[in-house]
């Protein structure tokens, strides 16, 4: 008998057959056509809710090796309605979930993914500003990682602000960045006392001591000085700069 006769036959067979009959024979020959369907219109659902319902970044600040605490949450808010942002329409973060050991032979799971994801964030312009100890700072800041604080922050915040600057000399970075270019590992930068501009040829402040009780209240920091930079492909820079004001107000 021919394929199509026979189906046929069992097209006809089930005119008169039950319920339970005819479900068996859709799912039989139609189960897998169901499945993917269904997958398919899942997975459309799930890109069009998120393109609906996803909200853009308004802020992000990495708190890199701290131990966010109890307090945070409420300290966290306070600078959300401080600077203005509604959390129903935008995201937020204060992000301390970011850890780098800084010892090179401890480079575990947790610092290589941390490194990486760092690294995206960056590229992809992410980042508004970094929050970390002084001595975890010192590899980023001695980089382009950071704006000359100088070029952003008002001539009263200058003047305010300058005793608590946290300086790079710009001829040790220019010298790392040439040796990261010429895949040079010989040469060992030698930095100087970050609050000693006179000790470097050419001084500029990218971060801030941050000396605020809330601040360490809320988060733990391995190191006894906390400094704050700005990334210098921030898009959002007016809150920043309002975080500044926030820690160090």
């Amino acid at each position: 008998m021919a394929v199509m006769d026979e189906f046929r036959e069992e097209r006809e067979a089930l005119k008169n057959a039950g319920l339970k009959k005819r479900i068996s024979y859709f799912l039989y020959y139609y189960k897998w056509h169901v499945i993917i369907g269904i997958l398919v219109i899942a997975g459309v659902g799930s890109v069009v809710y998120e393109m609906v319902t996803s909200k853009d970044n308004a802020f992000y600040a990495v708190m890199l090796n701290a131990t966010e605490l109890e307090p945070a949450a409420e300290f966290n808010q306070a600078f959300y309605d401080y600077a203005g942002i509604d959390l129903n329409e935008y995201n937020a973060f204060l992000d301390a979930s970011i850890r780098i050991s800084s010892d090179t032979g401890m480079a575990d799971s947790m610092t290589m993914t941390s490194v990486q994801k760092l690294a995206v964030y960056l590229a992809a312009a992410e980042l508004d500003v970094m929050v970390t100890d002084s001595a975890s700072i010192q590899q980023y800041a001695n980089s382009s990682a950071f704006y000359d604080l100088r070029d952003i922050l008002s001539e009263e915040q200058i003047l305010q602000y300058e005793p608590y600057f946290y300086y790079v000399d710009m001829a040790v970075v220019r010298r790392i960045e040439e040796s990261q270019t010429n895949l040079d590992d010989t040469y060992e930068p030698t930095y100087a006392d970050p609050t000693k501009p006179e000790d470097m040829a050419e001084p500029v402040p990218v971060g801030l001591y941050v000396d605020n009780a809330g601040l360490m209240e809320s988060y733990y920091f391995s190191g006894e000085d906390v400094v704050i930079g700005v990334y210098s492909n921030t898009t959002h820079r007016e809150a920043a700069l309002k975080f500044i004001d926030y820690l160090m107000n």
